[in-house]
């Protein structure tokens, strides 16, 4: 038998050689693909985490700054889509508030990260359910207060016979209820028997009302006053005196109600003269200061103070007033209607009511004023969802 000689096997060193260099290479290069999959599946993971908190941070913004005269008069079933906002360098997100029902809104907010070119690398979609909440007008009296007034003169009115504000009588939703009192107090009203030809009512005045208390001036059914002044449209800081308050209109083609004026408190008054394009705009205005010296002008909604109010001539209001403080009403043309509640004394340590003044009280412009400046929160429950 012949045996095998050495250089026959010449070349086999190379063939294995080759044979390790591609099991190495394909090892390498699986290595590396298996590497390159996970970098890009983690670089994906981050995407979409910066997409989904971008989509988180939409809801929080809407509810923080709810505008009330935009998405509250938003007719059922329709959309508004709100301004694209920017969280981080290509980290956007965009909301979308859609009306329900009058009471219930869906906030969908897209959270989207980009490539420096643009491309989408991520989208994620968060949806929260929110419903309005409204105050409890407490009121039941043109004017509600814990201390006396002083009323000086003959030409002022407090009016507590329910009414409609004049010119909304077209207003199919603005009704009247039963009347009620003039002036309430939680101890004596400060009236006397000459006034009783200036107080109107059923009964004209309620002193010693055990009802009023300091919950009264605070609480508004779910509602607390310190909840309301978070949600404040406009902000007062110096307490005055402000002139000239009132509606305004933008500039551009179709002119809408100025929201950026912080004079602009809404248009009370309707037909010749009235600016139209602010009839459901109410406002919330807050008075952080001491007090709040008003003359000369007119606004809606709802007006909240810390302290003092006084209005010294030609002012008109329609929705509720809250002060903490006392109030000063005095000069001519001044009227309130709706509802004015007073909490303490501060100004000279007397309230009092002078001039040609009228508080009259309209369950109408209440509820007007309470629709128009509703703030929306979120379900306690089950109000968040990721869509996608």
């Amino acid at each position: 038998m012949r045996s095998p000689r050495l250089n026959d096997e010449r070349g086999m060193a190379l063939a294995m050689a080759i044979f390790a260099l591609v099991v190495i290479g394909a090892l390498v290069a699986g290595t590396f693909f298996t590497g390159q999959m996970e970098q890009r599946t983690g670089r994906n993971s981050v995407y979409a985490i910066e997409a989904a908190q971008a989509a988180e941070a939409g809801s929080p913004l809407v509810l923080s700054d709810w505008d009330q005269f935009n998405l509250n008069n938003l007719p059922g079933g329709d959309s508004l889509i709100l301004p694209v906002q920017t969280m981080a360098s290509r980290i956007t997100y965009k909301p979308t508030v859609t009306r329900l029902n009058p009471d219930l809104f869906l906030i969908r907010t897209l959270g989207t990260r980009t490539a420096a070119n643009g491309t989408v690398l991520a989208q994620r979609s968060v949806g929260t359910l929110v419903r309005l909440m409204y105050v409890t007008a407490n009121a039941k009296a043109a004017v509600t207060v814990s201390k006396p007034i002083k009323f000086n003169g003959n030409a002022y009115q407090l009016i507590g016979n329910d009414s409609v504000p004049a010119g909304w009588g077209t207003d199919p939703t603005c009704t009247t209820s039963g009347d009620l009192a003039g002036i309430r107090s939680d101890t004596t009203t400060g009236a006397t028997s000459q006034d009783a030809d200036n107080i109107f009512g059923n009964p004209p005045e309620v002193p010693y009302d055990p009802t009023i208390t300091n919950d009264f001036f605070n609480i508004f059914g779910d509602v607390t006053f310190d909840e309301l002044k978070t949600s404040a449209d406009i902000v007062l800081t110096d307490g005055g005196p402000f002139t000239g308050v009132a509606p305004t209109v933008t500039g551009a083609i179709p002119q809408r109600c100025n929201l950026a004026n912080t004079m602009n408190w809404g248009e009370p008054r309707r037909g010749a003269g009235s600016i139209s394009q602010c009839y459901n705009y109410f406002p919330i205005i807050y008075e952080s200061g001491p007090s709040l010296k008003l003359t000369t002008g007119r606004g809606q909604g709802l007006l909240l103070l810390e302290g003092d109010l006084e209005i010294a001539g030609n002012f008109e209001f329609t929705g509720l007033i809250v002060a903490k403080g006392g109030i000063k009403l005095n000069g001519n043309g001044n009227k309130i209607t709706g509802a004015l509640l007073s909490m303490d004394v501060a100004i000279d340590d007397l309230n009092s009511i002078s001039g040609n003044t009228t508080l009259q009280f309209s369950s109408c412009a209440l509820n007007k004023a309470i629709q128009g400046s509703a703030f929306a929160e979120p379900f306690s429950a089950r109000s968040w969802v990721q869509l996608y």
